[in-house]
């Protein structure tokens, strides 16, 4: 049984359906405003994989990435997640769905926008999951960027290549929605700071990893 099915199996709010972006093909939701199906099973395997303590993931939504990360929280048996939203009736639908996947352990939840969420100086996030509202994903990273260890990563939803920049102005903002990311984070690229990936999803979805100075490869650029 794979962990899609295994938590349908727990829950009646968790119904699997075509993702409603038509391209690629063959992707499935369980709903228009979270995560496809395929990038929660990733989020899954990749805590399986990597092991963190600490997971901060900002805009919660209905709780379904939040759930398949905290499951892989519960079978590694260690590490939390800490999740932002800031519409309580969509936190109640979360907590719901975690009640009955017996998940709360793994979860903290707030509700508070993420911008002024308060870190203990003393925590570090192995791992960020943004998926809030794009015009705050920049200044997110930028806000938990130095709560992220030397190897530590940064996942972001709905993102797609170039870091949202097409050069465009929509609805007043330059690069809309994100805005231009060059301001913000063009520094963190060009100084090698932060390594990037993107993967073809229907909504978009970028893994980048915090550059660790000790690595080789570093080392060798820098000569």
């Amino acid at each position: 049984m794979n962990i899609t099915d295994y938590l349908v199996s727990k829950t009646t709010l968790l119904v699997p359906q075509p993702e409603i972006t038509p391209t690629p093909p063959g992707y499935q939701m369980f709903n228009t405003g979270g995560v496809e199906v395929e990038v929660a099973e990733f989020l899954y395997s990749f805590v399986k994989m990597v092991k963190p303590t600490q997971i901060l993931e900002t805009g919660t939504h209905l709780g379904v990435s939040t759930a398949y990360m905290a499951q892989a929280l519960l079978e590694n048996k260690k590490g939390v997640i800490n999740t932002c939203e800031v519409i309580s009736s969509l936190q109640q639908q979360a907590i719901q769905l975690w009640n009955q996947l017996g998940l709360m352990k793994q979860i903290h939840a707030f509700l508070k926008p993420s911008l002024s969420l308060e870190v203990n100086q003393a925590v570090m996030f192995d791992m960020l999951f943004l998926d809030s509202e794009p015009q705050l994903r920049f200044d997110e990273l930028l806000k938990f960027w130095n709560y992220v260890p030397a190897g530590g990563f940064i996942i972001t939803h709905d993102l797609h290549p170039s870091m949202g920049h097409h050069g465009e102005t929509y609805h007043g903002t330059y690069d809309w929605p994100y805005g231009d990311f060059r301001p913000k984070l063009g520094h963190l690229f060009k100084d090698k700071q932060v390594q990037y990936m993107h993967f073809a999803t229907p909504r978009g979805f970028t893994v980048m990893q915090k550059t660790d100075p000790s690595w080789e490869i570093v080392k060798y650029l820098d000569e």
